[in-house]
């Protein structure tokens, strides 16, 4: 019976020196991983995330994950505590991001001004693996293949510098906007767009797994990528506001589709929940 109350006696002990009555919920960082080209580290590549505290002291790590009905792929905890403890940030304490792509390279500082926030909190940043020396805004490699693509296209002009801004064929999106989207900018056919719309106009359930009875959207989706779709109610007030939608097999609304990097180009269909049945316009963004 003494050894049981000796034993006993040495949990507490264990615990206070782990000091877990100072452990509060963690603060949490979740987004995207994605390349220079905005591409997401979804099913053929993977990271690893890491965060530390301003002294190099490990904290916390996780890998990119893919979920389809999500544009986010992964979820960094920072274990929090109400005073200074190994293991443990305190809330509004720097801290470092760094990621692991999966060819061993090291990525630092890829999320600027990070810090703990307050317990139980959420801050959402997508995380660009990418370096812009000139501070111009775009990933220095991604500029330099678009200027290359542009010199060597119908669109270069003798004397004209290139803008990546621009719109050069004419399809009404930029050249930078396509190319981190994933569509060729130097190609007015290659753009996102709906390929086909159905609109229920009978009532009933709007969505179904099975599509019936469902206002019916479709569109060309790119492997890697995100795809949302938002509505509104009148052009002229261009009053945008996310859509929710299900898909094909599933009633559960989702306000994101991601498509595996390996999938390539595809085909996306989803059922839309309009929050106006009967006067809505629809328009689907790349994230």
């Amino acid at each position: 019976m003494k050894r049981l109350i000796m034993l006993l006696c040495s949990v507490p002990f264990m615990a206070f020196a782990a000091n877990p009555s100072a452990a509060v919920t963690p603060y949490t960082f979740l987004g995207r991983v994605m390349d220079a080209t905005h591409k997401a580290f979804d099913g053929d590549r993977t990271a690893t995330i890491e965060v530390a505290d301003a002294s190099g002291n490990a904290l916390g790590t996780t890998t990119t994950f893919f979920r389809a009905d999500s544009r986010r792929n992964y979820v960094l905890a920072v274990p929090l505590a109400t005073a200074s403890a190994n293991g443990y940030a305190v809330q509004n304490d720097a801290l470092e991001i760094s990621v692991t792509d999966d060819i061993g390279k090291v990525w630092n500082g890829v999320v600027v001004g990070a810090t703990a926030g307050a317990p139980g909190a959420l801050r959402e940043v997508d995380i660009v693996l990418g370096e812009d020396a000139n501070g111009d805004g775009i990933d220095d490699v991604l500029y330099a293949e678009l200027k290359a693509q542009w010199e060597d296209s119908d669109y270069w002009r003798r004397g004209e510098t290139f803008d990546p801004t621009k719109d050069y064929d004419g399809d009404g999106v930029p050249t930078i906007t396509e190319a981190l989207s994933g569509t060729n900018p130097f190609d007015p056919e290659d753009v996102l767009k709906i390929t086909a719309f159905t609109r229920n106009t009978a009532g009933g359930s709007r969505s179904r797994a099975t599509g019936t009875a469902g206002t019916t959207l479709a569109f060309d989706a790119i492997g890697g990528h995100a795809y949302s779709v938002e509505e509104a109610t009148d052009l002229t007030k261009k009053d945008w506001k996310p859509c929710s939608f299900t898909v094909p097999g599933s009633d559960v609304p989702v306000n994101f589709i991601s498509v595996p990097a390996g999938a390539g180009f595809t085909t996306s269909t989803v059922y839309l929940l309009p929050s106006s049945p009967t006067n809505a316009f629809f328009r689907v963004r790349a994230d």
